[in-house]
């Protein structure tokens, strides 16, 4: 019973069998023009280092790792949500034949809607020999449009570690990350 139950634990405490041991890794960026080139850099930088904390070794792009990252960013909207209106807008100024005019904006609690964005990051990883998916991350968030935590320097610093965190274990469902 004893030796039942010990198996048992060594089998969940050990890794999955398909899973790859960490090694070379070049991350490449999605083809396509689904997303601008800053965006795309921003999610390679951000997932290079969740690699690194899983203990891969990134190398520079258009060099052959033993691994490929390739990796997936979608995004949906999901309706509206109230946000609070202390992200103000940009200051302006303006000059013209009667005078100067300086308009300053201010912060205010106000509630704004705002578009209530779903971001979702797939992260596989390839073997470049074999050409076969061995490993798969993925993790997703919801954030208000246009705010801080929607930028995409701010979304793969959340999403990347989230997704990649996981490693080596294989799970298909998402990671929730506020």
């Amino acid at each position: 019973m004893i030796e039942a139950a010990l198996a048992m634990l060594m089998a969940i405490a050990a890794p999955a069998q398909d899973a790859p041991t960490p090694g070379t890794i070049v991350v490449e960026q999605p083809a396509g023009r689904d997303l601008p080139p800053a965006v795309k850099q921003a999610f390679a930088d951000g997932i290079e280092r969740a690699l690194a904390d899983a203990r891969f070794t990134a190398l520079p792009a258009g060099t052959r790792g033993r691994y490929i990252a390739r990796f997936a960013v979608t995004r949906a909207a999901r309706g509206e949500v109230a946000s609070n209106g202390r992200e103000p807008k940009a200051s302006a100024g303006s000059t013209g034949n009667w005078g100067v005019g300086l308009a300053v904006a201010m912060p205010s609690n106000k509630r704004q809607l705002r578009g209530l964005i779903v971001t979702e990051l797939t992260v596989e990883i390839i073997d470049r020999a074999s050409g076969e998916r061995v490993w798969t991350g993925r993790a997703l968030t919801a954030q208000a449009e246009g705010t801080r935590t929607d930028a995409p320097e701010a979304l793969a610093a959340k999403l990347a570690p989230a997704a990649i965190g996981r490693f080596p274990a294989a799970d298909d469902a998402p990671v929730s990350v506020p």
